[in-house]
């Protein structure tokens, strides 16, 4: 988790410094304490899935935008490299994969998520459009009140403008890949 920390790190302070941004007006705009945007620019915090979302969704950036780590050319990795992001006392799982870049419009994630856990989804601002492939297991998706059930090997499509969550319905845990579309 150190690298994604790092990241975390170096990419929040760059865009904030890009900006022209003190840790007072970025706390503002972000909702969260001056003094957790510090630890967490200098790497001493580890934030939640949460925090960051706060952070993506107060700067109009991607979440993956605040994750990602420089590209390389062509690289075989697990969905489950370093440790995972959580939320719902470690029961949410997510791992990101495919980081948002401006010119493919996307980010990946693998997510798992434990029996009878439940995630509540942010909103995203503007064209968002959210695919969830369940790998394994059995996923409810709440789409603005409207429940979808998703077994293995099916997925579901949805406008993500609106409050999403995600429910593991069955005994076992469920693992999906949740891909994000940001379209203009």
């Amino acid at each position: 988790m150190k690298q994604s920390i790092d990241a975390i790190a170096n990419n929040l302070q760059t865009i904030r410094e890009a900006r022209k941004l003190s840790l007072d007006k970025l706390s503002g705009l972000t909702g969260v304490s001056k003094s957790m945007l510090r630890q967490i620019e200098t790497g001493k915090s580890s934030p939640t899935i949460a925090t960051i979302w706060k952070i993506a969704n107060g700067l109009k950036v991607s979440f993956t935008s605040l994750l990602k780590k420089p590209v390389v050319e062509a690289e075989v990795r697990s969905f489950k490299d370093g440790k995972p992001l959580t939320a719902e006392s470690e029961h949410y799982r997510l791992f990101p994969l495919i980081p948002f870049e401006p010119e493919q419009s996307f980010e990946t994630y693998f997510i798992e998520i434990d029996p009878d856990t439940t995630f509540s989804g942010e909103p995203h601002e503007g064209n968002v459009y959210e695919y969830v492939f369940v790998l394994k297991g059995q996923l409810e998706i709440s789409v603005d009140g409207k429940g979808f059930k998703i077994n293995e090997n099916e997925f579901l499509q949805f406008k993500a403008n609106c409050p999403h969550d995600y429910k593991c319905i069955g005994k076992k845990m469920a693992s999906a890949i949740m891909q994000i579309s940001y379209l203009s």
